[in-house]
């Protein structure tokens, strides 16, 4: 994707430059150097605002999002980071650490952020070490902690959302991708995910979302589709892609299972929850093959990244259910 799909987004065509010379003021970042669009993701327009003092992570979230989301994004940033995740922190404006401002007549929302000198793992195409999987394990639980309930925002990427999305998208399928999914959808409409236990859920432990510094610290990225969710939602996102090995199963379950041990050192699961783990990991790889697909074949999403999550989604129900 170029840099016009994003500024979609944003609903804003013109220059990132722009953009960033009225940070640079509205913020005290300083001389403004250079900006560099991310291109990753499927949401918001992210980019990095080198000054003479440093870089910057600047989100513009996506048109779409009203302004209690955009300030619902926010809470969930300083929350998280007052439960020690390892989350960059956010900086203040004389707004606060939501901006609003008017660029070419395009009113946009955005925070800035701190700059993580790395890559993610995405980028990096790394697997985790045992010590980096305990780690995210345990970042997983710390999140799962938080006391928070926020309102509910609907994403289509969700494992809650498997039989709606399905329902309006099984039509772009393949007849063999739908063959793959069929069975899982099944199993779904028979759970009744609502009697887990329900915590508040990252949701998006995944390679895109987790970064490796310079340092070898690892940090977690992107709050965006954090909900109140069925606890397991976190484990099942990390399983179906940072634990995932798409060569042997026998290293995917044993990655899984450093990961669960080291969760529950700080939440202990209930049976049931260990029951449904499989299943739901099933399903969350049932997701990444329905919405990238139709990311593909009916948004013309031709990236590198909607590939790979096709592939994610497609290798790990075979590796699954043994097709």
């Amino acid at each position: 994707m170029n840099e016009e799909n994003f500024k979609k987004r944003i609903e804003y065509s013109g220059e990132i430059e722009t953009i960033s010379l009225q940070l640079c003021k509205d913020y005290g970042l300083g001389d403004f150097s250079s900006n560099k669009l991310v291109l990753m993701g499927y949401e918001d327009f992210n980019f990095i605002l080198e000054t003479d003092k440093g870089k910057h992570f600047v989100k513009v979230y996506g048109a779409y999002r009203d302004l209690d989301e955009c300030k619902r994004y926010v809470e969930i940033m300083k929350k998280a980071s007052e439960a020690q995740i390892s989350t960059p922190k956010l900086y203040k404006s004389d707004q606060g650490y939501l901006h609003t401002m008017n660029v070419d007549g395009t009113e946009l929302r955005l925070s800035v952020m701190e700059f993580i000198d790395g890559k993610t793992f995405y980028e990096l195409k790394e697997k985790l070490t045992v010590d980096e999987t305990k780690f995210l394990a345990h970042q997983a639980a710390l999140v799962n902690s938080m006391d928070i309930k926020p309102k509910f925002v609907y994403d289509s990427w969700s494992i809650t959302s498997f039989v709606s999305e399905f329902e309006k998208k099984s039509k772009y399928l393949s007849d063999n991708d739908l063959k793959l999914v069929e069975s899982s959808v099944q199993r779904f409409k028979e759970l009744n995910i609502e009697k887990l236990p329900h915590s508040f859920v990252h949701g998006d432990f995944l390679t895109t979302n987790v970064m490796k510094d310079n340092n070898d610290k690892l940090w977690i990225i992107d709050f965006a589709v954090s909900n109140y969710y069925p606890r397991i939602q976190e484990l099942a996102v990390l399983g179906c892609n940072l634990l995932f090995d798409e060569n042997d199963k026998k290293i995917t379950d044993r990655n899984f299972n450093v990961a669960l041990e080291e969760y529950q050192n700080t939440v202990k699961l209930t049976q049931e929850e260990l029951d449904f783990l499989p299943t739901y990991i099933e399903f969350a790889h049932a997701m990444h093959l329905i919405e990238a697909n139709y990311e593909k074949v009916n948004n013309n999403n031709q990236s590198e990244e909607n590939e790979y999550w096709l592939n994610q989604g497609r290798i790990g129900l075979k590796q699954m259910v043994n097709k």
